[in-house]
């Protein structure tokens, strides 16, 4: 347990951002009011709202949402840094998650003029995971989880994007999680 400074609760040790330059290795704020100093730093130096806030901006999906739903989908995970290169969580058997996340768009045929139902996530190539975990949601004004698969790095680790189309969303079955908790933690978090 450890006290934040800033709203003098105590709170898990986990509930702090991890900082190599404190003492015990974890910032002094809480990250509830570390989140709220950042937001208030941007409204006052940048004039906006922050990511976590804006549902405007291309992270918010990916980081606001998805890495939120993972700390609560999921126990004993450490969440690195933003733009911590090639993961996002360290769970508590030493693997590196990468989290990606999209919504459903319709996407040219190369044959046809057909448009068909995709969800897109980018890989980048990117072999440090160890595991993807990819959140697959309907669109971005509601946020409903709709898929979540846990696939291991090595399926997935030299690709630059990973496909999943609704008509052959059999494929990936093999990772497929049980999503009614993300279902769950989605609305609470939409308040």
């Amino acid at each position: 347990m450890k006290q934040c400074t800033k709203c003098k609760e105590f709170k898990e040790i986990m509930q702090f951002n991890k900082n190599k330059n404190f003492k015990d290795g974890h910032q002094y704020y809480c990250r509830k009011c570390d989140d709220e100093r950042t937001t208030e730093y941007n409204r006052k130096v940048y004039g906006h709202i922050s990511m976590f806030k804006n549902k405007e901006c291309g992270a918010y999906l990916g980081i606001a949402v998805a890495e939120k739903l993972v700390r609560h989908l999921f126990e004993n995970v450490v969440r690195m840094p933003n733009n911590n290169p090639g993961f996002d969580f360290i769970c508590a058997k030493d693997k590196k998650i990468d989290v990606k996340s999209a919504c459903i768009k319709l996407r040219n045929s190369r044959t046809t003029n057909k448009k068909y139902p995709v969800w897109g996530f980018h890989i980048e190539q990117n072999k440090t995971a160890d595991y993807f975990l990819l959140l697959a949601f309907n669109n971005r004004a509601d946020l409903e989880p709709l898929y979540m698969w846990l696939i291991p790095g090595h399926v997935l680790n030299e690709l630059t994007s990973a496909s999943i189309f609704p008509s052959t969303i059999h494929k990936w079955d093999e990772w497929r999680q049980d999503i009614d908790q993300a279902r769950i933690c989605c609305t609470a978090l939409k308040g």
